[in-house]
């Protein structure tokens, strides 16, 4: 199908049916009132954030999280500006929080420096992995386990899971039922409102011990511990994760010799591009925010809905992002091939905000491209410290930044 300009709705309810009609092939249920997309509601949500009550509930399915990652992923709302509100308000406490935030400019970094190697395992495993398919029982919310259901049907339904929740289904999931991480991942992901190809992807290799020093795993008291027994206490279900640590340790894990396993990666074809004279400012999907630098620039603004990007991603993703590009007037919004919308509007030269995603950078050398820095939340003397050093583990990234990210 030839590609083509569109004009997205400002009514919500319209918008949401139009982006349903517009890509009928994405399944999943509209995007509830919960989850606008956009910088206005992002600015909303960073107002709300208690960093004392973060810092002594986060671990709790209930606990004062700020909701803030589909914000961030999506560039509404930048971690430097996230992190400078949070040093702003008087809470003695705050620096779990910053901290936190830290990890997700870790795995950032970590995309940057080894590119399409996150989607291989970065390390041998530390234990024997299992590699079967993934269930359909896991995809239909049907494993007859309370929690876990409530998982997936929580994923399905809001595109939001809470962190904790993401390393029990993920060790579930990995030790359990023998899954293979790698497909797993990429099922959550195209789920996930802040689907983020790094922190979603390195989290399960952290949780599959192949970014990590060993596995991670939990049990029963941990799980009704921080959930306040919500599916412990009525859950009729023989449940597999009723013993100790010590027990469960020895019962799922076995020791292995197995490398580390390598993710074949699609090639992407490149074709003649017959180059124009039109100056392009790209936006795309990490960089939708009015308050975006490139925003203020005088020359035409396109945002392309591409199919390679946005593959199987769920329906409310795509209209999580339309609230976003409603907000940004200036844009024009198409559906299509990238490389045929940029031929179509006779591109020479395009800037858009630096990216480590190999698939759009690939294509876009077929151009005269600028990218520019994303807001750095450390000093460039720290950056060339960091990419000096290489892959580190998150404690030695976090003693070089720290004294910065929290005074």
């Amino acid at each position: 199908m030839p590609a083509f300009n569109i004009v997205i709705p400002q009514s919500r309810p319209k918008r949401l049916e139009f982006i349903r009609e517009l890509f009928p092939m994405h399944s999943g249920p509209d995007l509830s009132e919960d989850w606008q997309g956009g910088r206005e509601e992002g600015l909303k949500r960073l107002a709300l954030i208690l960093p004392a009550q973060y810092g002594k509930t986060r671990n709790y399915l209930d606990g004062d999280v700020t909701h803030l990652s589909p914000y961030i992923r999506h560039g509404c709302l930048s971690l430097l500006e996230v992190i400078h509100h949070t040093k702003s308000i008087p809470a003695s406490s705050r620096d779990k929080l910053l901290f936190e935030f830290a990890w997700r400019d870790y795995w950032r970094q970590v995309w940057y420096f080894v590119g399409d190697r996150i989607h291989s395992e970065m390390e041998p495993p530390k234990v024997k992995l299992e590699r079967k398919a993934l269930d359909s029982d896991i995809i239909d919310a049907k494993t007859g386990l309370m929690c876990m259901d409530n998982f997936v049907s929580e994923l399905k339904g809001t595109g939001y899971l809470h962190n904790h929740a993401r390393m029990w289904l993920a060790s579930y999931i990995i030790y359990w039922r023998g899954i293979d991480w790698r497909l797993a991942a990429h099922w959550m992901h195209d789920l996930l409102l802040d689907g983020d190809q790094a922190s979603n992807t390195l989290s399960w290799q952290w949780v599959a011990s192949t970014f990590g020093s060993k596995p991670y795993f939990f049990n029963q008291e941990n799980l009704s511990k921080y959930t306040h027994n919500r599916f412990c206490g009525t859950c009729k279900a023989n449940c597999p994760f009723k013993e100790s640590y010590e027990t469960l340790n020895t019962t799922l894990f076995k020791p292995t010799s197995a490398p580390a396993k390598v993710t074949a990666l699609a090639r992407i074809e490149l074709q003649e591009i017959s180059q124009g004279l039109e100056h392009i400012v790209l936006f795309h999907d990490e960089m939708l925010s009015a308050n975006n630098e490139l925003y203020r620039s005088p020359k035409k603004k396109v945002f392309i809905f591409d199919p390679r990007f946005q593959k199987n991603w769920a329906l409310k993703r795509l209209q999580f992002i339309a609230d976003c590009l409603v907000q940004m007037p200036e844009i024009e919004v198409w559906v299509g091939d990238t490389r045929e919308v940029l031929g179509t509007m006779q591109a020479g030269k395009i800037e858009t905000q630096n990216t480590p995603n190999s698939e759009l950078r690939a294509i876009l050398t077929q151009w005269d491209v600028t990218y520019e820095d994303e807001p750095a939340i450390y000093s460039k003397k720290t950056q060339a410290k960091l990419a000096s050093k290489g892959i580190v583990r998150f404690s030695k990234y976090w003693n070089e930044v720290s004294e910065e990210i929290l005074n």
